[in-house]
């Protein structure tokens, strides 16, 4: 290939991958986002053990290839050289918990006891990248409930030299000694004939990440007695704060009837989903099957807020952000003032900044918690009430 050429073919095989990449997250998160919906709705109906064991099964499945799905695209950001370390100024204790709690259901699943014991040493406030920390936490936690069937998981942390030190402990199956400078090498043939399961990438992705962050990761392990993962990373500590503001309520107290929501969403499934999530919370809800709908309904009516999917036929969730955000004076909904809540499948890194960047307050990728999505509604639905009362 001739020199000249070699950064256009660059470019065009970027653009190529990140299309292919766009598109296998849509067709995965998208059915995900209807499964786990659908049992988080199964969740408050009476059924029988047998039915919950079922149940747990089927959510135990579509969380795996969720995890899967996930590690795939953090592997592509990190290869494609876009997982760069991002340092702010977050809460060390809230993150570790934060974490956990998400994990604690799928821990409970199998019968397994969580424990987690956060050293004096640890500061409240820190500064390094909090999302990478997340997702490292996120997955030693999924390889140790995915090998142990039963017993515990012990989550240590502490700063005693000013570096964050972070043991998560089990009592699963252990690993050969054998089998120890291979496990953060990725998948080979050795982890799908194992007989436990499972893709390989996730202790890939912990050592990759933790070389952004330029930390370590160590394991202790006996077979038949449980693994150890000893990370270490550099840390900052920030100066000491009030407690900050959470995705709760922006302040205010819970909004109940009166709230109007508007949601776009172009799969029929997830439009369901979306209307009982939020007649759950006495909200009137308005449905819009395409971005056209949103911008017209926002004309007839005032909404508070509204979440919007962003591939959609007829008009996207873009051009359906842009359109509102230009409407005139005297329509019902306020265009520049109404928070609009991206809740969409496309989940590259970039794609949040893009949402941000269409004018769009905040971004949501799918599948979403119940629990997140209510949180994050009240967040802006609070912001919105501040700042009409300025």
């Amino acid at each position: 290939m001739p020199e000249q050429l070699r950064p256009l073919y660059t470019v065009h095989m970027t653009e190529s991958s990140d299309r292919l990449m766009q598109q296998l997250s849509f067709a995965i998160r998208n059915p995900i986002n209807v499964i786990l919906g659908t049992l988080d709705l199964h969740s408050t109906t009476t059924t029988t053990p047998e039915q919950d064991h079922y149940l747990r099964m089927v959510r135990r499945s579509a969380q795996q290839l969720l995890d899967t799905s996930e590690s795939l695209l953090d592997l592509y950001e990190m290869e494609s050289g876009r997982m760069t370390p991002q340092a702010e100024e977050f809460n060390v204790s809230e993150l570790i918990l934060e974490t956990v709690k998400f994990k604690e259901s799928l821990a409970r699943a199998k019968g397994l006891e969580i424990h987690v014991l956060l050293d004096s040493t640890l500061p409240n406030a820190g500064i390094s990248d909090p999302q990478i920390i997340r997702k490292i936490l996120s997955q030693l936690f999924d390889n140790a409930i995915k090998y142990t069937d039963s017993g515990s998981i012990e989550l240590r942390a502490g700063a005693p030299s000013g570096a964050l030190k972070i043991s998560v402990r089990d009592t699963g199956v252990g690993i050969a000694n054998h089998r120890l400078p291979a496990i953060f090498q990725g998948p080979t043939e050795d982890s799908y004939s194992s007989g436990f399961g499972g893709s390989g990438l996730g202790l890939l992705l912990v050592s990759r990440m933790l070389q952004v962050l330029n930390g370590t990761v160590h394991v202790e392990s006996r077979p038949g007695q449980g693994s150890d993962f000893k990370v270490e990373l550099p840390i900052q500590k920030a100066e000491e704060k009030p407690a900050p503001t959470m995705h709760l309520s922006g302040g205010q107290p819970e909004m109940g009837e009166g709230i109007r929501i508007l949601c776009a969403e172009d799969d029929p499934d997830g439009r369901y989903l979306l209307e009982h999530h939020m007649q759950a919370r006495n909200w009137h809800v308005a449905l819009a099957t395409n971005g056209k709908e949103a911008v017209e309904l926002c004309r007839q009516a005032p909404f508070d807020l509204i979440l919007m999917d962003v591939q959609m036929p007829e008009m996207d969730g873009f051009e359906a952000t842009a359109a509102i955000r230009n409407l005139p004076t005297g329509s019902s909904t306020q265009g520049q003032a109404v928070p609009i809540i991206a809740l969409t499948a496309h989940a590259l890194k970039q794609d949040r900044e893009i949402c941000l960047q269409a004018g769009m307050d905040d971004y949501l990728s799918k599948p979403v918690h119940r629990e997140e999505l209510y949180s994050t509604i009240e967040y802006h639905l609070g912001a919105a009430r501040k700042r009409k009362e300025i």
